[in-house]
């Protein structure tokens, strides 16, 4: 046998026994539903930076972007500046739930929903969103730990085997000891996940000959006159935004679609990945957090500073550079190939074994560092364990406590949890295994759902007049338009839909919000209720008497939002195609301001950019600093009145 499956077999077994072994470690520490969901409101601010962190990027960091990168060149990494927007979505939302779950002592989103609108139709909506989300993104998740032990183990384990390992493995310390397991797993996960990234890139900048190379090779892709992938595309698309909105022609209709990156593909993907910080699951990792002030820190320089930078100067090169690898056989055959060390059919069939094909790579030369990336990789997936638990706890109090056993006591929440993690895995392996030839489709799918959360967020923090009808409608009308603009809806009615997945080169979760905002909307104007609305006024008088309002802050709004709409505007709107040809041409090397693709160096600047602004928000705007006044928490178990 190989060295490199000892390597597998040793780095593998290590790194779960020591997952393992943190969740038996806290086992007994935890006794109420409150800690074992949410670490009784008590995380640490380092450790919830890093737990969300590794939440909302995860293995899309490790997995997805490189191979959509390799996919569609350069339009595409202009995503990268997703940690921009994902900033922006939290500064709006985090801050003021996290006030209110204090003050009302609510656990999951759904309580805060439903008390908020006195709606137990809106509670299991919630529920719904919240399952609609994790299991097809766990999904995805659990399909990649498959094909990575399967190429890395040269088909020794299967797929499927693989991924029922992984998902065990979670399944076994998430049931232990609940969120305080991943406390100390998802800190050294984020870790590995940052370091394999990295290292990766570096391998990538190596194998294609270094910086200048990788550049000079860019260049001469953009003159080829084939067919990007499978639409009406020429590789001139590669290295440059072709227009801001288009009507999708799309050459074989048997084969998955992939977007054509427009500008309005871009904006709109980029809001649909903002689906994480939406998501049920992520306002419950709010809930945990022992105090607001990390938040700021976290969106400005972990998330936005940090992760894009690895997103933009590392996972970008994985991607572009891996096309020059042998990826692609247009590439090859057109002579501008450097090597041919991966495989030629992982464009454009089967993008998403890229990087396990690349660390595969790494274990014909040394099994040891290629254990080590295997483990970075599975560590990537497994930062996403807090999913499990999140939909468990939903479906217990929302569900089962709310519906069915209302005096549920606190081991039996607990217990019922365990149960419920049982059967979410075992529907995510399902899901995973028939949906094998649409993985990054589970994943586009899951955000789009998440998505439709933005409504009923916008009423709790902001706007009171929207009514529960009129959400209640929304949320159905919004989930229903998902369906029927992603790939599911495709394979389910097939002819009977006229357009294609993403009509217009507009994302299913902007689809989805525009006709939940538009049903919202229509609802709410005819269902308006004085004493609703006193009820409601009470949540937005005290975030309004608890959040700081200073005269300097008030005289900055006009600038904050001009200053807000202008950089997405230019970052990832119709703007950013100025950014083509700014700094020189794409097809002509010589031309490059910077010795790097134009459009590569207007993500740099916006990039650059968008930190100050998130740091302008955040800080000086004090959207996500500590509340002036102490909140006093009516109790710190809303499930514990019923």
């Amino acid at each position: 046998m190989p060295a490199k499956i000892y390597s597998l077999i040793i780095f593998l077994t290590l790194f779960w026994i020591y997952c393992i072994y943190c969740g038996f470690k806290n086992h007994k520490k935890t006794t109420t539903p409150v800690d074992f969901f949410i670490f009784g409101r008590h995380m640490p601010s380092w450790a919830h930076s890093i737990v969300a962190t590794g939440l909302i990027f995860s293995s899309w960091l490790f997995f997805v972007q490189p191979s959509l990168t390799l996919l569609n060149g350069f339009p595409f990494s202009t995503t990268s500046l997703c940690v921009i927007a994902i900033s922006l979505i939290g500064i709006l939302f985090l801050k003021r739930q996290w006030m209110l779950s204090k003050k009302y002592g609510f656990v999951t989103p759904a309580e805060m929903m439903a008390t908020y609108f006195k709606s137990d139709v809106i509670r299991i909506l919630v529920a719904i969103i919240a399952v609609g989300f994790a299991i097809p993104f766990i999904a995805m998740q659990l399909s990649f730990a498959g094909i990575l032990i399967s190429i890395a183990s040269d088909d020794i384990i299967g797929s499927g085997s693989g991924s029922i390992l992984l998902g065990s493995v979670m399944i076994v310390y998430l049931s232990l000891s609940g969120i305080r397991a991943t406390i100390f797993i998802d800190t050294l996960q984020f870790l590995l996940t940052i370091f394999g990234i990295i290292a990766l890139g570096f391998i990538a900048y190596d194998l294609v000959g270094g910086w200048d190379l990788l550049n000079e090779s860019s260049s001469r892709i953009s003159g080829l006159k084939q067919n990007l992938f499978n639409i009406k595309e020429s590789y001139e698309s590669y290295l440059s935004i072709p227009g801001t909105i288009k009507i999708v022609e799309i050459l074989d209709s048997k084969i998955t679609y992939g977007g054509i990156w427009t500008s309005s593909m871009i904006l709109t993907f980029v809001f649909g990945f903002c689906g994480i910080v939406m998501s049920p699951s992520f306002s419950m990792l709010t809930f945990s957090s022992r105090e607001v002030k990390s938040f700021g820190s976290q969106q400005v320089w972990l998330i936005s500073f940090f992760i894009g930078f690895v997103l933009i100067f590392f996972i970008t090169p994985i991607g572009i550079g891996s096309i020059f690898l042998g990826s692609n056989n247009i590439i090859n055959e057109s002579g501008n190939n450097i090597s041919n060390i991966l495989p030629k059919n992982i464009v454009p069939s089967e993008i998403e074994t890229l990087v396990p094909h690349l660390i595969n790579v790494i274990g014909n030369y040394s099994p040891l560092f290629f254990g080590l990336l295997l483990v970075c990789g599975i560590a990537s997936i497994q930062s996403t364990s807090y999913l499990f638990l999140s939909s468990s706890a939903i479906l217990t109090r929302d569900v089962l406590k709310r519906f069915f056993i209302r005096n549920m006591t606190n081991q039996e929440q607990i217990f019922s949890s365990r149960i419920l993690l049982l059967g979410i895995f075992i529907l995510s392996i399902i899901l995973s295994i028939q949906s094998v030839n649409i993985i990054l489709g589970l994943g586009s799918f899951a955000l789009s759902i998440a998505c439709q959360m933005f409504i009923p967020l916008i009423a709790i923090c902001y706007f009171s007049w929207f009514t529960k009808q009129g959400v209640t409608l929304g949320i159905v009308v919004g989930i229903i338009t998902v369906f029927f603009t992603e790939d599911i809806g495709q394979m389910m009615f097939g002819d009977l839909i006229i357009w294609n997945k993403w009509p217009l080169t507009v994302h299913s979760s902007v689809w989805g919000v525009i006709f939940n905002l538009i049903a919202c909307t229509a609802i709410s104007f005819i269902t308006q209720e004085t004493k609703e609305t006193n009820h409601k006024n009470k949540f937005h008088e005290f975030i309004n008497e608890h959040k700081n309002v200073s005269l300097k802050r008030r005289s900055l709004k006009p600038s904050a939002w001009i200053v807000t709409i202008a950089w997405i505007f230019f970052a990832l709107g119709p703007g950013n195609i100025v950014g083509n040809e700014m700094f020189g041409k794409p097809a002509n090397v010589e031309s490059w301001s910077f010795g790097m693709p134009s459009i590569w160096v207007w993500q740099v600047i916006f990039w650059v950019l968008g930190v100050i602004l998130v740091w302008f928000l955040a800080f000086k705007m004090e959207m996500s600093t500590e509340p002036e006044k102490n909140i006093m928490s009516q109790t710190e178990d809303i499930g514990g009145r019923f």
